[in-house]
């Protein structure tokens, strides 16, 4: 609070100093405005002067317009006043100041109200583009965002292909072994509960950023410029964190089968071939019994000949 209290004197503060900036500046060109038309004998002066009230009115506000009108009606009174006096008129010169005075407070105060008016309405529409513009972030970020886990989604992981362009990349599969039995003997409930607890885990080991839900219990990792060591490390410390995941105090018996590939991502196509052979690599785990994981380096000739099921991945769909 007492922050945003120091920001709103200290923008209340530059908004003086520039307020009183234009005022002189309107006050200095009115001046010479005078110095020209006095200096160049101009037969109808006001036709000038209210033209410089108009535009710094126009400009600058009221404060920048009252100087303006202040200047125009001296000069007037000099201009129209008996042998210059200032006081002295002759009965049609002072109708004359009469009407002067009347239309210079009149377009002082119009056009600074209009003014004034143009200067709310470009705050409120810069304030409402700032709040669309946070919407819009918001909107993209839960676009990308998977609901129950708060992990990346398939959208964003399409959005994300370029940031793996020309980098070696570790690319993992995972899903949870026998969860459809997990859902049927603890209740969907339970099974949410799971999926959240090792989407935090993944995110935890791996970084957040990495880390795509793939589909049902299938998850995506995605790791850039890492040796493989620090990966396995990493896939251990996941491991390890999936065991401890509880239900009301209760151990659940929740493990998973992951398969990995590791290699250089030259295009975005490399991208779709390393997750194809990471997902063979997954169903090979499965294969030697579950809650292991198997990894290989990438070979784009061996993933471009495994076969493809609907899901552009190796045939092997189905409860794992």
């Amino acid at each position: 609070m007492a922050s945003n209290d120091s920001a709103g004197r200290s923008t209340s503060v530059v908004d003086m100093r520039g307020e009183i900036k234009h005022t002189l500046i309107a006050l200095a060109v009115m001046m010479l405005m005078v110095l020209l038309v006095f200096l160049f004998n101009v037969p109808n002066p006001n036709m000038l002067l209210i033209t410089g009230l108009a535009v710094f009115t126009s400009l600058y506000g009221y404060p920048a317009g009252i100087a303006c009108a202040l200047v125009m009606i001296v000069y007037s009174m000099y201009f129209f006043s008996t042998d210059h006096s200032f006081f002295f008129y002759t009965p049609l010169n002072l109708q004359k100041m009469g009407v002067i005075v009347l239309g210079v407070v009149l377009n002082t105060f119009f056009i600074g109200r209009l003014r004034r008016k143009y200067a709310e309405t470009e705050r409120m529409l810069r304030e409402q583009n700032k709040d669309l513009a946070e919407d819009n972030q918001h909107l993209e970020a839960a676009s990308m965002t998977d609901e129950l886990t708060g992990v990346r989604n398939r959208f964003a992981l399409r959005r994300d292909y370029s940031r793996f362009a020309n980098r070696d990349v570790h690319v993992m599969m995972l899903d949870l072994d026998n969860f459809k039995g997990i859902n049927d003997q603890f209740g969907h409930t339970a099974g949410d509960h799971i999926l959240k607890r090792l989407s935090a885990a993944l995110a935890d080991s791996f970084g957040a950023q990495w880390c795509y839900r793939y589909g049902g219990d299938e998850f995506l990792v995605i790791l850039p410029d890492v040796e493989e060591g620090e990966f396995l490390g990493k896939l251990e410390s996941l491991k390890r964190r999936v065991r401890q995941i509880d239900l009301d105090e209760q151990r659940l018996p929740v493990h998973f089968s992951a398969g990995y590939v590791h290699g250089l991502c030259e295009l975005s196509y490399d991208l779709r071939l390393m997750m194809h052979q990471a997902d063979s690599n997954l169903y090979d785990a499965k294969g030697l019994g579950k809650s292991c994981y198997v990894g290989r380096a990438f070979s784009r000739a061996f993933a471009e000949a495994l076969p493809e099921d609907a899901d552009g991945f190796g045939g092997r769909a189905g409860d794992r």
